[in-house]
């Protein structure tokens, strides 16, 4: 009976402590859970110093692109915006619109008497151009006066220069005068650029000079070139100066550029592209001629001159002339002294290049009272004045113009 009593006892002991236990293995868990570990306690500030710094960083980058972006503000407010860039031409582009036949054509009716000139407020007919007539105060030779109250339209009298120079005859001494007209450079102003050509005019086969020599031909084409220049190059500036020359005593054996030449001979000329007599073309192949002569400077101005042609569309041929150039006309004076120059002409001489004019398609009228504005090919002569002038911007570094609005 004793034993029977003493087993519940013992199985409620057991039970007790397995329920005691229970309850701290569960407060163990609990407090587990709740308390982090040593590597996670050293980890947590750390972490959160990390964080900080981040976002003192995030902060001090806001703050700079807040400061940076009301200083660009105030700036943006005090300071004025730039004036728009403004838009220009190309110099070639704006000659030739400002050129045109008609215009061309109208200074040579002018020239040749075939249209009445206000010289002085009075009506005139400049009826000669001959050297004789026009500085001894003939009325009706009268060129001078006509072209420098043209170009006084245009350019200021700073830019003019009247240079006389004496011319002996066999019977008397003559004072004439070269017409300059300069249009200072403005990178290299030293170097010069000449574009020129002679005002004067002559009949010698039939009339009397003194009294009708047209020279619509020769050489109004030339001039009538020239003045185109001058009215248009006024409106524009150049890296290099230009010089447009107009010559008299050209029909007395070059007298005007040879004292041009004489005179000047130690300026800084690099090149001197000269217009004389291109209106005839009657077999219209468009072809004239360049007297280069054997001046390295020359053939580079001659060459110049091509790729004008070529790049403008110009349509014309050319005779390269050298050794069996044309002496007569206005280049050799600078030749003499060796400046490079060449002459555009028509197609005057026998002599050809290959695939150039052939055969000799010059003037009926040269030298005669027949040289008149009927006798030209208007068309031909415009477009042999065009690529001197363009090889003439060229060569001085025209500027673009600015656009008008």
């Amino acid at each position: 009976m004793m034993q029977s009593k003493k087993k519940p006892d013992w199985i409620l002991v057991f039970i007790i402590l397995l329920i005691a236990a229970v309850i701290i293995g569960a407060i163990i868990f609990s407090f587990h859970l709740k308390t982090p570990t040593m590597i996670e306690t050293q980890k947590a500030p750390l972490m959160m110093t990390e964080t900080i710094e981040a976002a003192l960083a995030i902060a001090q980058i806001e703050s700079q692109t807040e400061t940076t972006l009301e200083q660009n503000t105030q700036m943006m407010e005090s300071t004025p915006s730039p004036a728009p860039t403004q838009k220009t031409i190309g110099a070639v582009e704006f000659f030739r619109n400002h050129i045109s036949q008609e215009s061309y054509s109208e200074w040579i009716r002018k020239l040749s008497g075939d249209k009445t000139v206000m010289i002085g407020g009075q009506e005139n007919k400049i009826e000669t151009r001959y050297s004789y007539a026009m500085f001894t105060g003939q009325q009706n030779a009268k060129a001078k006066e006509f072209l420098l109250e043209s170009i006084r339209q245009w350019v200021s009298e700073e830019q003019i220069t009247q240079e006389e120079f004496t011319y002996t005859d066999a019977t008397s001494e003559n004072k004439w005068i070269n017409i300059i007209v300069t249009f200072p450079g403005e990178v290299k102003p030293e170097e010069e650029v000449l574009f020129t050509a002679h005002y004067d005019s002559c009949v010698v086969f039939e009339g009397d000079p003194m009294k009708y020599a047209p020279g619509a031909n020769d050489n109004g084409t030339g001039v009538a070139t020239v003045l185109e220049a001058i009215r248009i190059f006024s409106q524009m500036k150049f890296d290099r100066t230009v010089k447009i020359v107009l010559f008299s005593g050209e029909e007395n054996f070059q007298q005007g550029s040879k004292a041009y030449a004489a005179k000047h001979a130690s300026d800084n000329i690099i090149g001197v592209i000269n217009m004389d007599m291109y209106g005839t073309d009657k077999d219209n192949d468009r072809c004239f001629e360049m007297y280069v002569g054997d001046l390295s400077g020359s053939h580079q101005l001659a060459d110049l001159m091509i790729q004008t042609i070529q790049q403008y569309g110009l349509n014309l041929k050319y005779d390269y002339l050298t050794g069996d150039a044309y002496s007569l006309a206005d280049q050799t004076s600078f030749w003499n002294v060796n400046i490079p120059a060449i002459t555009a002409m028509e197609n005057f001489l026998p002599e050809t290049t290959e695939g150039g004019c052939g055969v000799q398609d010059r003037t009926d009228f040269w030298h005669l009272p027949g040289d008149t504005i009927e006798s030209i090919n208007l068309p031909y002569a415009f477009d042999i004045g065009l690529a001197g002038t363009i090889t003439v911007l060229n060569l001085a570094g025209a500027h673009p113009v600015p656009m008008s609005e």
